[in-house]
């Protein structure tokens, strides 16, 4: 899942692929796009969210209803919006976050919590 910006600079599309067109529609930002799908009365092969850099947040054929992917990416952006914590991992662990930290960092911590108790 894309980082759920609330909007994408320079728009976002919406592809829709029938069996013999396509269809590209330039929207504002994602949640113009997820209003855009749910609202397809036609029955297309697939629907897509395609960000301006060619990132496709959303393909129907892969992530399903439209309503059940929105969801997700709506307690995404909350859960981003609302994390104060932040935290940059100081051995360089790539899957390192606030959330889940690597080994290293979370003995370190536990160090740190016990030298500060005693």
């Amino acid at each position: 899942m894309s980082d759920p910006a609330l909007t994408e600079p320079g728009g976002v599309e919406v592809v829709t692929l029938y069996e013999t067109r396509r269809e590209r529609e330039r929207v504002r930002s994602i949640e113009d796009a997820i209003e855009v799908v749910a609202e397809c009365s036609d029955d297309p092969v697939c629907m897509k969210i395609v960000t301006r850099d060619d990132t496709v947040v959303y393909d129907s054929t892969r992530n399903g209803s439209i309503e059940d992917w929105a969801a997700e990416w709506r307690l995404e952006r909350e859960r981003l919006s609302t994390s104060e914590e932040v935290h940059v991992c100081p051995h360089d662990s790539a899957g390192c976050t606030a959330d889940d930290r690597c080994l290293q960092c979370t003995m370190d911590r536990q160090i740190e919590r016990h030298s500060t108790t005693r």
